[in-house]
């Protein structure tokens, strides 16, 4: 027998006895492990059930229970036992985004008998009453025009107010003439600015009730990482990068949030400016509109921010209003859309 047979028998059995190894430890499962919530409303959140079977002849205790991101909270604390034959349940929250678009999150469960982690994971659509396809504007790769449809999910007719807060350029439908329908093709154009940041965002606005602004993110080369570089150097960033205040009234003041995070990759997440998340100020950077701090609510490496925001008396119909935020390491800007009604 050839040297190289030997050693790659040796190679096989060393694999399936570490794969037999890693198989028999594995005594406790995750039932139920994949929520799928389906399409939800955005801002909504949304409860998972699951649970933990210990298959194993001894307890075993839960080490850590890690969500992948801050819009999930899990039940489950470390110290947890499982007893041994037995079952223990716990749940798991998806805070969706305020944006349509898919959201995931995951939950790595990680056990006290040596075993490969666990992983729990929920996921959801956030959809409007008003629905867009594609739910993006893809300018990507010199595109500067391109089409979108809106589609009422219950089929009744709407109108298009406005797209990007311009009248609205409808493919084979005249405002003038045609009825309102339940299906629109538009056509969007995007040019990204001599200087500063692009906008991130690409806004419809609609007559209905229950869904008067469709927001659908820009894909563009200077609309992803490259956007907002301030960052890097302030140590927090609004991930959502939007706040849609929907239909307010002029004069008339509006309580709106916004949740920041800390955001220090360069040191694997690190605490360097503990700072970051005293917010000192918020302001509009508009004239049709004024925002002012309410309150701040720091914990831990996020921070919920509550302004007030109140569109100047004398404006109508869409606004986009830019908002800045201030702490003692920069300033940051999310724009407030809204749709004003006198």
């Amino acid at each position: 027998m050839g040297w190289w047979l030997r050693s790659a028998r040796a190679l096989l059995v060393a694999t399936v006895a570490a794969t037999l190894g890693a198989a028999a430890l594995q005594q406790v499962t995750l039932l139920n492990g994949t929520k799928d919530f389906g399409r939800v409303r955005p801002g909504s959140t949304h409860t998972a059930q699951f649970a933990l079977h210990n298959a194993g002849t001894a307890p075993v205790t839960v080490r850590a229970a890690v969500p992948s991101c801050k819009c999930t909270d899990v039940g489950l604390v470390a110290g947890t036992v499982i007893p041994a034959g037995g079952s223990i349940p716990f749940s798991a929250t998806l805070a969706v985004p305020t944006t349509p678009g898919e959201k995931d999150a995951k939950i790595q469960i990680v056990l006290d008998d040596g075993s490969a982690p666990l992983v729990a994971q929920m996921k959801a659509v956030a959809s409007l009453p008003v629905e867009a396809t594609p739910a993006f504007v893809d300018a990507l790769k010199g595109k500067s025009t391109g089409i979108v449809t809106l589609r009422s999910e219950d089929g009744k007719p709407f109108r298009v107010l406005s797209a990007d807060g311009r009248p609205p350029v409808c493919v084979g439908f005249d405002p003038a003439k045609d009825q309102p329908r339940a299906e629109y093709t538009l056509q969007w154009e995007f040019s990204a600015p001599a200087s500063g940041d692009p906008r991130l965002w690409w806004i419809v606005a609609t007559d209905r009730e229950d869904a008067p602004l469709v927001a659908l993110r820009v894909r563009h080369e200077l609309t992803g990482s490259k956007a907002d570089a301030a960052r890097f150097d302030r140590h927090w960033w609004a991930p959502e990068q939007l706040v849609l205040a929907n239909r307010v009234k002029a004069g008339a003041p509006v309580t709106l949030t916004l949740d920041l995070e800390h955001y220090n990759p360069s040191a694997r997440g690190a605490v360097q400016r503990p700072e970051w998340s005293a917010v000192q100020s918020v302001r509009s950077m508009t004239p049709f509109a004024s925002a002012a701090l309410v309150s701040n609510a720091p914990a831990g490496d996020h921070s919920s921010v509550t302004f007030s925001f109140t569109p100047a008396t004398g404006t109508k119909g869409f606004l986009f209003a830019p908002v800045e935020i201030t702490t003692p390491t920069g300033s940051g800007v999310v724009p407030v859309v809204a749709l004003v009604t006198d």
